[in-house]
């Protein structure tokens, strides 16, 4: 349960990735031991052969000669120390895994290159292996397995998403079709109504969180304006207002402004209309205005352009007389 808890929920995405590449991680662990155990017994193999077995015939040399002088005593004594970490299998491959690792190894390489020179080459040879080339392309390999693991997440998250939806999709086509008595493809407000009523499509709709009390609001937020609601409105809308009341607030809430800016785009197309076909209408002498008759606005404007009224008072003297409207009005 607290691993479903880290994978759902977003402040723990960082947890969560980390512990997958553990886990994705163990199969590349175990081969990268491997790889580095047999390229270690491959330089330990090499060493034993070209630099432990020399060592040892120069520390043998050293204690036969019994050399009395401090510089001689002092040579024997770190040949000493470098051929007890050194000597044999298991010896030599832990104090390079030792190398390997980044601990201190100078003290004993120096010691090793004053009686053979070349053996830096075997050293950093042996870094520049399982150091350099090995550990990064494990760190690149372990990197690409969280990102792959990371997009496999997304990539699962997206297709549970689609199938969510799907069977909302499927769950929606049920209702409609069980609410759609005449077959028609579409609902009209006594076919709506009638499911609120029903007590097994009621459940239904008490699931998709809407109340009986709803089902007039309902209606007049699913349908376009034509008195029936269609299978794509009915999908579109209930859909996008599935899930708690905020979801169903801001739907309505755009619903209204659509119809809002649908009525107040209609009235300056009308206004534009009547100021491109009679301008003196608007004009202080063409349409008397009382305080007390503003209502009447609309009616004198309709008179005077059909001509249905004797218009506004004759021109004075010397004025132009206003321009007659055209005969297609």
């Amino acid at each position: 349960r607290m691993v479903r808890v880290a994978q759902r929920v977003h402040a723990f995405k960082e947890a969560w990735m980390l512990i997958r590449g553990l886990s994705d991680s163990v199969r590349t662990l175990f081969w990268t031991c491997v790889v580095v155990c047999f390229v270690t017994y491959i330089f330990a193999i090499f060493g034993l052969l070209a630099i432990i077995m020399p060592l040892q015939e120069r520390y043998n040399e050293l204690l036969s000669q019994q050399a009395t002088d401090e510089d001689s005593l002092e040579t024997v004594l770190k040949l000493e120390e470098v051929l007890e970490i050194s000597t044999g299998m298991d010896q030599l491959m832990y104090t390079l895994i030792q190398i390997l690792m980044g601990d201190s190894y100078h003290s004993f390489t120096r010691t090793i290159m004053k009686h053979l020179q070349w053996s830096w080459l075997y050293f950093y040879s042996y870094i520049a292996v399982a150091v350099l080339v090995l550990m990064n392309l494990v760190t690149a390999i372990i990197v690409d397995n969280a990102l792959s693991t990371s997009r496999m997440d997304e990539e699962s998250q997206v297709k549970q998403k689609e199938m969510a939806k799907d069977r909302d999709i499927r769950e929606l086509k049920k209702l409609f079709d069980t609410m759609d008595a005449d077959g028609s493809g579409t609902l009209s407000w006594d076919e709506f109504k009638d499911s609120f009523d029903d007590p097994e499509m009621s459940k239904k709709w008490v699931l998709l969180d809407f109340q009986p009390g709803e089902c007039r609001e309902l209606f007049s937020l699913l349908d376009d304006g034509d008195g029936e609601i269609a299978t794509e409105e009915f999908f579109d809308g209930l859909r996008r207002m599935k899930g708690l009341a905020q979801s169903k607030d801001i739907f309505r809430m755009q619903k209204c402004i659509v119809h809002v800016a649908g009525m107040l785009e209609e009235v300056k197309d009308q206004v534009n209309t009547l100021k491109h076909l009679r301008p003196q209408v608007f004009t202080k002498r063409a349409v008397p205005i009382s305080p007390s008759s503003g209502s009447s606005f609309a009616s004198t404007l309709h008179h005077q352009l059909l001509g249905n009224s004797p218009g506004p008072d004759p021109p004075e003297p010397g004025e132009e007389p206003p321009a007659a409207l055209p005969e297609q009005l």
